[in-house]
């Protein structure tokens, strides 16, 4: 990369000092004219600081990445699942029963629960991660109606915690 850089600058060189060389007889020396060169040359722009730019400019510039809002509905998604987690075990502790029943072998042990609700999590964000790059609007509804379903099934979990399993 740096060497078609430095063959493009000498070529462009050339081509600017071209403009100056005199005409050359058979016993004459070749004059160059760098003084024309110079003043044809192009300026590189000048790099200015953030807070010298309109403030136009400023509040047109969105930064790259996920907004607020996605950012606080991913950790409430991983909050969820904690929450799941916790109200689960201390619902189970208490003589409750898992009612899903692909759920009732994972949540015997405890680890392979807590891993399981970790990747659930996860996975969770990143698929509403990938969607909300072409729809934010679709990617924080589909978190909101999955927090919101696990905070009702986190609410029962606890009822029956504090009901003693029944």
């Amino acid at each position: 990369m740096s060497r078609r850089l430095v063959a493009a600058a000498v070529v462009a060189l050339l081509g600017i000092c071209s403009v100056g060389i005199t005409t050359a007889e058979a016993q004459d020396r070749v004059q160059l004219n760098l003084s024309t060169a110079v003043s044809n040359a192009v300026v590189p722009p000048v790099v200015i600081a953030a807070d010298q730019l309109p403030a136009s400019f400023n509040s047109t510039y969105r930064r790259p990445g996920p907004s607020t809002l996605m950012n606080s509905l991913y950790i409430s998604t991983a909050a969820m699942q904690a929450l799941d987690v916790h109200s689960t075990l201390k619902a189970l502790n208490a003589g409750g029963v898992e009612g899903n029943p692909l759920m009732s072998s994972v949540t015997g042990n405890k680890a392979a629960f807590i891993a399981l609700k970790a990747g659930v999590a996860f996975s969770t964000v990143m698929a509403a991660r990938h969607m909300s790059k072409r729809n934010k609007v679709a990617a924080a509804l589909t978190l909101v109606a999955i927090n919101s379903a696990y905070a009702m099934i986190v609410n029962h979990n606890y009822k029956v915690a504090r009901a003693g399993g029944r």
